[in-house]
């Protein structure tokens, strides 16, 4: 079933990112369920568009959804495999530095 709602998942990130707080947070963890469920192969490519849409989330005021989308991209980043491990390391490498400032989050959960 997992792989049903991977067509939907497109659509999901791109409503997301003008969603309320609550509404951020249920579409996070719908992808961390649907991803979880999907082979790598599979999961690969739509894990290369998630990763560039967590990004701005790093710096949302809820810290909640601050944890949840560190959590997601640490999960994602390992689901790539071939030709769309060199992207990946282009787009950690990007997401370095904002997550080195979360190193001194306020909140413990997100530092850690």
């Amino acid at each position: 079933q997992a792989r049903k709602m991977l067509v939907l998942l497109p659509d999901i990130m791109e409503t997301q990112q003008n969603a309320n707080t609550d509404n951020k947070m249920k579409a996070l963890l719908v992808f961390r369920n649907v991803m979880g469920h999907m082979k790598r192969k599979e999961a690969s490519p739509t894990a290369l568009q998630l990763v560039e849409k967590l990004l701005p989330l790093f710096d949302e005021e809820s810290s909640q959804l601050r944890e949840l989308s560190i959590c997601l991209f640490k999960d994602v980043m390992q689901m790539v495999v071939g030709n769309d491990k060199q992207q990946m390391k282009k787009n950690v490498r990007r997401s370095l530095l904002p997550l080195f400032f979360h190193m001194s989050d306020q909140s413990e959960s997100v530092a850690q």
